[in-house]
């Protein structure tokens, strides 16, 4: 590994492990514990802890807590989203593709450190086919079969699938540690639902990182324009909506002059509608509150607050201007070299951005204000959330195989897939390095996106609003009641589960 690559390496590391108190140890390699066999169900493994194992690997990565486990080659399934958007799970071997050799490198890890034999089913899951791939595992539960350990698919879908109560609880299970690096340190805030942990996501998805919400911008036509260096305003904490949107102002040209907004034009800022959750969740505020007590979730009172109708009317009056356009085409002039800031997924570089001729970045979703104390960034929802099957012969095995796989995933995929292919190759400086772990380290879930279907598409109702200018707080108030009654269809559903 180059100077350069080892120091990223270290700075990512650094990055995530500062706020980590819990003590950690291999999961790569062993480190001197043991525990005993697997087969051994009724009793509890003996472990011995080696205070002289590294809490680190040679690249400054976090290495796991995981004793050493013998599953004895038992056969491991994993149910997951034939439709998928980028390939996150199987691999038939090396190919010289980084990302492909990285999941191999993952899976083997995982199969040789576990001493388990990972086997493959696949449905569809996607948003179009929820219901398919819900229908797959509840034709399974029902029959009391065994078939599967671990589920994994599309946000919604996972989500949907412990909504039916077909996951286990994964809160009192050995060997996950969620307070690890290869887990976000948001998810013991928002996941769990009365106090219960029914699904997570991280490094374990690649997806994750594809999906992550960014600013994507135009250094060349920065310089251009004499602006300000956004950088510069991540780090003095002073990249805002309100900033972003003064860089945007007169931007515009109507460049084919057919006196409409179109992809020949230039602007100052371009996304697409249902990118403004970013923009909302990025302000700090919540769809949907994890309660304890009988009510074990609520919709957020900063749905309804002063601070998102301010939001809306920010956002929609802009959008109203021309230093702004929102459309589902809003790629193309960036791509083209004609608007300063895109809001998009990650993966837009990875995508379009690989034979641009012009010098680019990407930055954090912008703060409300000054006031916020951390950048907060959304994924898109088509990443991946891992689930252990409710139905599954060995749940501690599966919660094994689940932390070692996301242990791996930090060391192997995620290095492939976010330092070497997104940060290094596409990024010039250190600075966007910087900015990519600004975005990774602050990924935020929230409830209300993962059970937006039984919500009346709740995420929807707030960006379709702020595109069209609308009055927030008479839409929201014209939503209470029914979102009050679905979300207490929804705690009841997990309240029944969890007294049974």
């Amino acid at each position: 590994m180059t100077t350069f690559k080892k120091l990223i390496s270290l700075l990512l590391a650094a990055l995530f492990c500062i706020s980590i108190a819990a003590c950690a140890t291999p999961s790569g390699e062993t480190d001197g514990t043991t525990a005993a066999p697997a087969g051994e169900s009724d009793t509890a493994p003996v472990v011995t802890e080696d205070p002289d194992a590294p809490k680190y690997d040679e690249n400054g990565y976090r290495l796991s807590d995981l004793p050493e486990l013998n599953f004895n080659d038992e056969v491991f399934t994993v149910l997951y989203w034939k439709d998928v958007e980028m390939p996150e799970y199987e691999s038939e071997g090396p190919n010289g593709q980084l990302v492909n050799d990285a999941i191999y490198t993952r899976n083997s890890n995982v199969e040789g450190k576990l001493h388990v034999t990972l086997a493959w089913e696949k449905t569809a899951g996607n948003g179009s086919n929820i219901n398919n791939y819900v229908s797959v595992v509840e034709n399974a539960f029902k029959s009391g079969g065994a078939d599967y350990d671990m589920l994994s698919s599309y946000s919604r879908t996972t989500a949907k699938c412990a909504l039916d109560g077909y996951v286990a609880d994964m809160t009192d299970l050995p060997y996950l540690n969620f307070e690890m690096p290869w887990w976000p340190e948001s998810l013991l805030d928002i996941v769990p639902i009365g106090g219960r942990i029914y699904f997570a996501s991280g490094d374990a998805s690649i997806n994750v990182l594809h999906f992550m919400y960014g600013i994507y911008y135009n250094k060349d036509l920065i310089t251009n324009y004499n602006l300000e260096d956004p950088v510069k305003l991540v780090d003095e904490d002073k990249w805002t909506i309100a900033k972003l949107q003064e860089l945007c102002t007169g931007i515009y040209q109507d460049v084919n002059q057919n006196n409409q907004k179109d992809v020949d034009d230039i602007y100052g800022f371009t996304t697409v509608n249902y990118g403004l959750d970013a923009f909302y969740t990025g302000s700090g505020l919540r769809l949907v509150e994890n309660e304890g007590g009988d009510t074990l979730l609520t919709i957020s009172e900063d749905f309804y607050s002063d601070k998102a109708v301010d939001l809306s009317k920010t956002l929609g009056g802009w959008f109203k201007t021309q230093d702004a356009w929102v459309n589902g085409s809003h790629e193309t002039p960036f791509v083209n070299g004609r608007a300063i800031f895109d809001q998009n997924r990650c993966y837009l570089a990875d995508r379009k951005l690989q034979d641009v001729t012009f010098k680019y970045g990407i930055l954090p979703t912008p703060k409300y204000d000054e006031n916020q104390k951390d950048f907060i960034s959304v994924d898109g929802n088509p990443f991946s959330l891992y689930a252990i099957y409710g139905l599954s012969e060995n749940k501690e095995r599966a919660a094994a195989v689940l932390e070692c796989w996301a242990s791996e995933a930090y060391r192997t995929t995620t290095p492939a897939q976010f330092e070497l292919n997104m940060k290094a190759k596409y990024s010039e400086s250190s600075d966007e390095s910087r900015m990519y772990d600004i975005i990774r380290s602050t990924i935020c879930f929230d409830l209300g996106r993962l059970f937006n279907v039984q919500l009346s598409d709740i995420t929807d109702i707030f960006f379709k609003c702020a595109e069209t200018d609308g009055n927030w707080k008479l839409t929201s108030k014209s939503f209470r009641k029914v979102l009050t009654g679905q979300i207490t269809n929804v705690s009841e559903a997990f309240v029944t589960q969890q007294a049974s």
